[in-house]
């Protein structure tokens, strides 16, 4: 039940259809607007046609609403869902009985602001709340685990003493990215904590194998020679327990930090200096702020319309965008990083070729493998050591 939370699972969904959506409107008004230029059909008429061309339009949104309806108004059985229930169920059946008998069918667009309303309340809610939850509120079960004969997932070997779940952290993080992975902490019976990422809607049996494959490839690189004693060529990996066809745990990585995290610590470095100088207090813009600020005048200027649709944005505008962003950003912002924890020359020369090897190991076995969705947030560095 915490893979996705019912509010999540809201906002995911219609902002996965939202173009979708603001296309169906779109295709209504210009219906209506044909209806009415005809000059053979009674007012009767027109009004018949428009209404049984808005259902028909309208019907696979509805179908969407009414199944995400479905699942999130049983009964509640955590604090949260039932929360849920009482700030937003009411709000739900309003907005779908609008949709499905509009006050006046002649303005489509009143009935869809409402959609809009319902998806803006759930995202506010969503940046109001904190990226963090408690055990007890969305899974009283989980939160009352104690001295479990269950093994810590990803540590079954056969040298080492087996070790069992005695109980769950109270504390959830849930972090925020596309899917909203939670940080979960175990705490195993010799003592220890041991932290893992839930991640749900996706199948993370091929993440296992990947981290496999690393495994083997680090076999095979160990019989390079090396006269550093470093061990330069190898691939850093963690494991990967998949709990079903759509959800699992991975082991969090200690010591390490997304390169994202680098990238906005940066910025927040700035936007200070800024307000000191000119003494006021901007807040910091999100790398999606920042990138459409700037593509939005462009496609105005190029005479794109639907800005929605990202087919229509030209590829040219793409690449000044992306030249602009990257000449605001400089260019040794992980250098300075990788420097500034080096404790002498000697060390940072260790760090720069670890990262190098770690770089070109990484890379090399992700063009094998045919890796994708390589972005900021989910490339994690050890500035400590270099290891990508």
């Amino acid at each position: 039940r915490i893979i996705i939370l019912w509010d999540e699972l809201w906002i995911g969904t219609l902002t996965q259809h939202q173009s979708e959506i603001i296309k169906r409107q779109q295709q209504i008004e210009l219906e209506i607007e044909r209806v009415n230029e005809n000059v053979n059909l009674s007012v009767e008429e027109k009004k018949s046609i428009i209404i049984e061309k808005y259902k028909i339009i309208v019907k696979p949104i509805l179908f969407i609403l009414e199944q995400l309806y479905n699942i999130t108004s049983i009964e509640p059985e955590t604090p949260h869902e039932k929360l849920f229930q009482e700030r937003y169920l009411k709000v739900i059946v309003e907005v779908m009985d609008k949709l499905k008998n509009p006050d006046n069918y002649q303005r489509p667009q009143d009935t869809f602001n409402l959609l809009k309303m319902l998806q803006n309340k759930f995202q506010q809610k969503s940046h109001r709340r904190s990226h963090s939850l408690k055990m007890q509120e969305i899974s009283p079960v989980l939160a009352n685990l104690r001295d479990t004969v269950i093994s810590m997932p990803g540590l079954e070997s056969p040298t080492r003493e087996r070790i069992r779940i005695t109980a769950l952290s109270d504390h959830v993080s849930i972090l925020p990215t596309k899917t909203k992975p939670k940080k979960l902490v175990f705490y195993g019976s010799d003592g220890q904590k041991y932290t893992y990422l839930f991640k749900g809607l996706e199948d993370l049996h091929l993440d296992e194998r990947i981290m496999q494959f690393l495994s083997i490839a680090n076999i095979m690189m160990a019989q390079i020679p090396d006269t550093s004693n470093c061990n330069l060529y190898s691939a850093r990996h963690y494991s990967v327990i998949p709990l079903g066809p759509r959800s699992g745990l991975i082991s969090w990585v200690d010591g390490t930090t997304p390169v994202f995290s680098l990238y906005k610590r940066w910025q927040q470095r700035e936007a200070t200096k800024s307000n000191t100088k000119q003494n006021s207090n901007s807040a910091v813009l999100r790398p999606s702020e920042l990138f459409f600020n700037k593509l939005n005048p462009l496609l105005q200027e190029n005479g794109v319309k639907n800005i929605e649709n990202r087919k229509e944005w030209p590829l040219s505008v793409l690449k000044q965008v992306l030249s602009e962003l990257m000449s605001e950003t400089p260019s040794d912002l992980l250098a300075k990083e990788l420097w500034c924890n080096s404790i002498n020359a000697g060390n940072w020369w260790q760090i720069i070729k670890k990262y190098s090897y770690s770089v070109a190991v990484m890379s090399i076995i992700g063009y094998i493998i045919g890796l994708g969705d390589r972005h900021l947030d989910n490339m994690l560095i050890d500035l400590t050591s270099g290891e990508v």
